[in-house]
């Protein structure tokens, strides 16, 4: 029996900026040996018109929903089951089985040997819905199936999943809505002592900071590896000076955080006041960067509140507070959302299925914002981008001895990822989902 798992682009272009998909290493891993898998990643390479397989497994994220769709429809047309999981088939399952023979509800794990049994005996169900752990769960890898992919040269690795937080745009805690559950941290240590090279590490938890006990004691075993990492944590942690301090002395060195908005009556409709409640942006971010760590901050526009104001306020605070990368994105109602629901029981999107319009391209707002058109939301966070990521910009930033111009592999770091994001902004803007297939 040989299984072909897929991960689909949201384009038919290639990435030049892809990282490994992390759910494979895991499905493979509980894959009996007598099965022979495969990994056809779209983002890196072409998904032949023809595949000898038994069984393809794609993961689907909603931006890559009509493309994956596209890309199932083809190969059950030549008759291969197909099955469907990750946020999309998760958060819409009954859209995604008009193009499947399968999905699968929540994480994979705790459902694939059952799956697979009922496949081979020709028995497998519509629908696999998965219970989650109340505390903790335990997971392996088998990083062969990367073998020969042109990803870039970083482990991806994972404490945790889910958010104690619940802002109202984010699919997150509709995906896991019991808040986070972790991996045992000699576990998550014992893997990556497994990594023999000095590859950047990604710690992928949506918010690594969850527990100032456990996150203590985690840094305090990683830092003996001596292994560069970043990763995704909420400003909370910014208000625990000494704990910003472990994070740079454990090796971090780059944090995304998620600043979103200015505007107070914003961040309440986010369900995100406490983001700034008790710390001022500034002050957070000083702290970082007095500790040496590089800033990845994230921005959202189009809320209620937003005027054209807000993105060249975002801008200058990015710029002057020389962020390694900010991303300056249009809001969108993502299905499963408490933002989703509000905005199609207002009767503020058009098109309820936005992912699936073949009208919709990268960038296009997809709702009605109350300052501005749908086009203008779009043009000032186009705008936004590219002043940002100026050449001017980049350059500027980079004259940073507290975080990014802190040694010279800081240096290649920033560089590399503020070209290749500046390329990868202008070469995905107005690009049409799913493309031609």
């Amino acid at each position: 029996m040989k299984i072909t798992f897929i991960r689909p682009n949201m384009f038919e272009a290639k990435s030049s900026a892809a990282l490994q998909p992390l759910v494979f290493s895991i499905l493979k891993s509980l894959c009996p040996e007598d099965i022979e898998t495969e990994l056809i990643d779209e983002r890196v390479e072409e998904i032949p018109r023809e595949l000898q397989t038994d069984l393809i497994a794609m993961t689907v994220e909603t931006f890559s929903a009509k493309r994956a769709f596209r890309i199932a429809d083809h190969f059950r047309g030549k008759g291969i089951p197909v099955v469907m999981g990750g946020y999309h088939p998760t958060l819409e399952p009954d859209e995604c089985l008009q193009h499947a023979d399968a999905v699968v509800i929540g994480d994979a794990e705790p459902n694939w040997s059952t799956l697979l049994k009922d496949f081979r005996k020709g028995e497998m169900k519509q629908k696999y819905d998965t219970t989650l752990p109340d505390k903790s769960f335990s997971t392996n890898h088998d990083r062969s199936i990367y073998k020969g992919k042109k990803y870039l040269p970083i482990h991806l690795v994972q404490w945790g999943r889910g958010c104690p937080h619940d802002c109202d745009f984010c699919s997150i805690k509709s995906f896991y809505p019991k808040s986070q559950f972790m991996r045992p941290i000699d576990e998550v240590i014992k893997e990556i002592s497994g990594f023999k090279d000095d590859n950047f590490l990604f710690l992928v938890d949506d918010n690594l900071y969850h527990n100032r006990k456990k996150f203590e004691a985690f840094l305090q075993k990683i830092k003996p590896l001596k292994k560069k990492w970043a990763c995704q944590i909420s400003l909370q942690v910014a208000r625990n000076e000494k704990l910003v301090k472990l994070m740079h002395e454990s090796g971090c060195v780059m944090a995304l955080v998620g600043i979103e908005s200015f505007d107070e009556e914003n961040l309440k409709l986010m369900n995100k006041s406490w983001n700034n409640a008790k710390q001022d942006y500034q002050s957070a971010i000083d702290v970082f960067r007095k500790n040496g760590i590089m800033i990845y901050g994230t921005f959202i526009f189009g809320y209620d509140h937003d005027t054209v104001a807000a993105f060249d306020k975002a801008i200058k605070f990015a710029v002057d507070n020389k962020f390694f990368i900010a991303n300056f994105n249009p809001l969108y109602p993502m299905p499963g959302t408490k933002l989703y629901n509000r905005m199609n029981l207002n009767g503020r999107m058009p098109v309820k299925k936005w992912w699936a319009d073949p009208d919709f391209y990268y960038g296009k707002s997809m709702f009605t914002p109350v300052n501005f058109t749908p086009e203008e939301l779009e043009k000032y966070c186009y705008r936004a981008k590219l002043s940002f990521n100026s050449l001017s910009s980049i350059f500027y930033r980079l004259m940073d001895g507290k975080a990014n111009a802190k040694g010279l592999k800081r240096i290649s770091l920033f560089l590399l990822a503020n070209l290749t994001n500046r390329r990868e902004i202008k070469r995905k803007q107005g690009l049409i989902l799913a493309g031609k297939r």
